[in-house]
């Protein structure tokens, strides 16, 4: 990768995500305000179970990369516009599948949610899967675009992009919501905002980077994509059920509220893994190219140097969270309960292991060697839900979240860690190595974390006092040992 690609996206990519933060945790708290509990809660529910139909893309998306890769270094124009053409085509498919299933699940909400929600609350449960039915169909076919941008590297026209649309949301939904319009305008701001990505990504590709589509149906080509995607698919699957199971089963067996709570704490789970998938989407072009090459020692260097970066900003985001969570978000929720913060706490633990590894999954990708953790993720993602259930029913949202977070332990990080040394050729013990090196630094700033979450006080000055006493010891820890190193090697 280039160096001046590299600092570009690597600036953008945490301005993006600084920006989409900000606006969430400003734009949540008064939708919450203006809404009610009941009406966010059965937005947040829409926005979750339409999601899950996101696996109607049998992830082709994340398959691109690797045969681009291939076509690529074989310098194929040809088959790249054989493999555009087919994808798009997969896409477009997926596309009317995923609308036809929404409506299908819109036009039975009753029975499926009758249990714990009123005729009223119904309504608009349905209006809204409606509504998010139709985003979701604008939503897919953006896989195709978003990854010849990636495999050209121009991340700044993705983050800029992503910056647009982000302050674009809630500029639109606004004036509705404030006119007491309710939380079907908020679904259709998101829906449009999902248009102008599509079209203005779409001009992009095809204006800029001269993006070439060769529409045959290549049942070779397809076969392929089949075989690699459908492990893929198996892990998309496991990742629905891991993030948007949860706020389902508790509109089921709970109702509209207790999925408001759980969305409040889940949302800075979002947070987390925006954050881990910024620095991971940056390297991912150079882990195939590693791949591709056979560099085994270069990709162990890589895997580790990775490792290093990410735990620089996920540590500090992870602290931070643990440190002032509870009273912030208590205030800025305006709910006076805990649950919320204990289930960030829950479901963000795990991944902050995770998030150091996460380039491993590209590289597992790139090496045709994925199918053990789909697979793998697949079972263990059912036996959250099996777990869920009676804990949903005893311990309602902590419950899941725990369910959660087991799963998570389990599979994404102990029998990963093992299958990535016996099996994918990374050299663990090296990486957890240079990860331990980096431990001493955080015993200061971890200090101030465990003070901090027992001393702070439900106040913004007493949140900005520890925040700010976090930040002045953890950066200057933590800069000499991990980000400034790792950043000056990389760049060489």
């Amino acid at each position: 990768m280039k160096s001046s690609y590299f600092k570009s996206g690597f600036i953008l990519s945490y301005a993006a995500i600084f920006i989409q933060s900000a606006v969430s945790v400003i734009y949540t708290p008064v939708m919450l305000r203006l809404l009610g509990r009941t009406d966010y809660g059965l937005l947040q529910l829409a926005v979750s179970a339409i999601a899950n139909l996101g696996i109607l893309s049998f992830g082709f998306g994340s398959s691109y990369l690797r045969f681009y890769s291939q076509y690529k270094s074989e310098n194929n124009s040809r088959a790249i516009a054989s493999l555009n053409g087919m994808f798009a085509l997969i896409f477009v498919a997926a596309s009317v599948v995923a609308l036809a299933a929404g409506l299908t699940i819109s036009y039975n909400a009753e029975f499926i949610f009758h249990r714990s929600m009123t005729f009223t609350q119904i309504q608009t449960l349905k209006t809204l899967l409606a509504i998010m039915s139709v985003n979701l169909f604008l939503t897919l076919p953006l896989n195709i675009f978003d990854s010849f941008i990636i495999s050209h590297e121009r991340f700044t026209f993705q983050k800029t992009l992503v910056i647009i649309t982000t302050l674009l949301n809630p500029m639109l939904a606004f004036p509705f919501i404030l006119a007491g319009k309710g939380s079907i305008y908020a679904a259709l701001a998101i829906t449009a905002v999902s248009l102008i990505k599509l079209v203005t990504s779409m001009i992009f590709c095809i204006a800029k980077l001269k993006m070439k589509f060769a529409f045959r149906f290549d049942l070779k080509l397809f076969r392929r994509l089949f075989v690699f995607s459908f492990f893929v698919f198996l892990n998309i699957i496991s990742d629905q059920i891991n993030w948007n199971a949860d706020k389902t089963i508790l509109g089921i067996l709970k109702g509209a509220d207790s999925v408001t709570h759980y969305s409040l704490g889940s949302q800075f789970n979002g947070y987390f893994l925006t954050f881990s998938y910024a620095l991971t989407s940056l390297f991912s072009p150079r882990a195939y190219d590693l791949t591709v090459q056979r560099a085994h020692n270069e990709l162990n260097a890589f895997f580790s140097r990775f490792g290093r970066i990410q735990l620089s900003v996920m540590a500090y985001i992870y602290m931070l969270l643990a440190a002032v969570g509870r009273p912030f978000i208590r205030i800025w929720s305006g709910v006076p309960s805990n649950v919320p913060y204990a289930v960030a706490m829950l479901l963000v633990s795990p991944l902050l292991i995770t998030s150091i590894q996460s380039i491993g999954i590209e590289i597992q990708r790139a090496k045709d060697m994925h199918r053990f953790r789909s697979i793998l993720y697949f079972f263990i993602a059912l036996a959250n839900i099996a777990v869920s259930v009676p804990l949903c029913l005893t311990a309602g949202e902590i419950g899941c979240a725990f369910g959660t977070c087991i799963s998570l332990t389990a599979g994404n990080i102990i029998i990963m860690n093992i299958y990535y040394h016996k099996c994918v050729g990374l050299d663990m013990r090296l990486f957890w190595r240079k990860i331990a090196a980096m431990l001493p630094s955080l015993i200061p700033p971890a200090i101030i974390c465990a003070a901090s979450a027992v001393l702070a006080r439900e106040s913004i000055l007493s949140i900005m006092i520890w925040a700010t006493l976090l930040t002045a010891v953890y950066l200057p820890c933590v800069w000499f040992f991990g980000i400034r190193k790792d950043l000056l090697e990389n760049n060489r």
